[in-house]
């Protein structure tokens, strides 16, 4: 259990507040035999782009573990332990070769699954590299990212192949961002939408669009891959259903833009996949792709992208804004973004100090999953998103659907029409009926 922390129980006195509440130890530490270590150990990680693999070693650092990445002459990718296993040199110093990587110190050569092909300093009947083999793991390349599974060697999965990434129309461009903080704090922020009410909205000027400045109905379901998260916001004569995806353990798939004026029915263009990947407990990389678009305007639709192109603007991509420390402190405080936020809660934020609220359900659910996942990977049970076999591209359910349905009499009133409204639209999502042609044509009337 977290240790919480004790409450004051009136002003000015900070003076008697206890130490900070604990550390939440099985969600947020990640070295090996930790338990969620081990837990995202069984699912395949990027680790990074393919751009980065030139002519020299890569020196990487992936949930706790020092390795070196590179691509040799025949173009196949190694990822090694870090230390060479003759005296403890780095091998990002070494020397990539046809085949595999040589060290800087004394030559010995290694094959990217580890295996010692020579020792050229050694007597030429040497038993050391038959009888030794240095650390690897396995790795694959996927639309300009490289994976890898840290886990053991047995229990490896399939590579996933979700659905966004083979939809038509659009172009995966590769991105990667450090953050100094623990792994959890960012990856929550997808589950916490009304965040982008008050930080990217009303607070310091419309960072997006201005719609997100409307207070939405919030509810969040779990499905089959993970978790999910159904936002009505009204705007006008419209109202604006935005769902993300949580794919466990540790992928977002967050919606496009929408600015809730024009209808468009379960528009999943231009969003962003990614990944928040512990390089320690203290350190994270999101990485991950934006998805550009290549077929606008749709002439089927009537979203943002569409009139946006339709009336001479400049194409509306994935947004980035605030998931960089890369402006000046002053900026970022005269305008923080969610790098800011979660970076600023510290290198672990002590969940003993928190103080979650009902517009916080979707944390709780989202620690709930990961516990349940965790628990299952210490029983020896497989846990849940774990792909064994692909039999075609596995279903997500994150979109944009925007209806014109005028507001009812009262505040209450709608309120209540924005959560039926969420519902049947998601029923629709999950039984199918939203994906085929006709999609466009249901009745979607709460």
């Amino acid at each position: 259990m977290v240790k919480r922390a004790t409450t004051l129980n009136g002003p000015y006195r900070a003076y008697e507040r206890s130490e900070r509440g604990g550390i939440d130890e099985e969600l947020t530490r990640v070295g090996r035999t930790t338990p969620c270590g081990e837990y995202l150990r069984r699912f395949w990680q990027p680790v990074a782009l393919s751009s980065e693999l030139k002519d020299l070693p890569l020196a990487v650092r992936i949930l706790g573990e020092n390795l070196v990445l590179f691509r040799d002459g025949s173009g196949r990718i190694g990822l090694l332990d870090r230390h060479c296993p003759h005296r403890g040199t780095s091998l990002e110093f070494g020397k990539i070769q046809d085949r595999g990587i040589r060290c800087c110190y004394h030559g010995w050569q290694f094959d990217v699954d580890g295996r010692i092909l020579d020792t050229p300093g050694e007597p030429a009947n040497s038993p050391i590299k038959d009888r030794h083999c240095h650390g690897a793991y396995p790795t694959h390349e996927y639309e300009g990212i490289v994976f890898a599974y840290l886990g053991p060697p047995e229990a490896k999965p399939a590579f996933p192949i979700y659905d966004l990434f083979v939809r038509p129309g659009k172009r995966l461009v590769p991105a990667k961002v450090h953050s100094p903080c623990n792994w959890l704090q960012i990856r929550e922020n997808e589950m916490d939408p009304v965040h982008i009410t008050f930080l990217h909205t009303r607070l310091f000027g419309v960072q997006f669009v201005e719609v997100f400045g409307a207070l939405p109905t919030m509810e969040w379901l779990e499905t089959p891959v993970g978790m999910m998260y159904v936002t009505v916001r009204r705007w006008k004569d419209h109202l604006y259903l935005r769902s993300n995806d949580m794919i466990l353990p540790n992928i977002a798939r967050v919606a496009g833009l929408e600015d809730g004026e024009g209808e468009t029915v379960f528009d999943r263009r231009s969003g962003t996949t990614n990944w928040v990947v512990p390089v320690d407990d203290t350190n994270s990389l999101t990485i991950g792709w934006d998805e550009h678009e290549e077929n606008l305007p749709d002439p089927a639709r009537d979203g943002y992208l569409d009139r946006r192109v339709r009336s001479g603007q400049p194409y509306m991509g994935p947004f980035d804004v605030g998931q960089t420390g890369e402006p000046t402190y002053e900026q970022r405080q005269r305008a923080p973004g969610d790098w800011d936020a979660w970076v600023s809660q510290g290198g672990i934020t002590r969940h003993g100090w928190e103080n979650l609220g009902l517009t916080d359900r979707g944390i709780s659910m989202y620690r709930k999953l990961l516990r349940r996942g965790i628990r299952a990977v210490k029983r020896g049970e497989e846990p849940q998103g774990l792909v064994r076999t692909m039999n075609g591209p596995i279903e997500t359910f994150s979109h944009n659907t925007v209806k014109r349905i005028p507001p009812a009499a009262t505040d209450a009133e709608d309120r209540a029409l924005s959560l039926a409204f969420g519902r049947k639209v998601t029923k629709a999502l999950m039984s199918g009926a939203l994906r085929g042609p006709s999609a466009t044509a249901l009745d979607l009337d709460p």
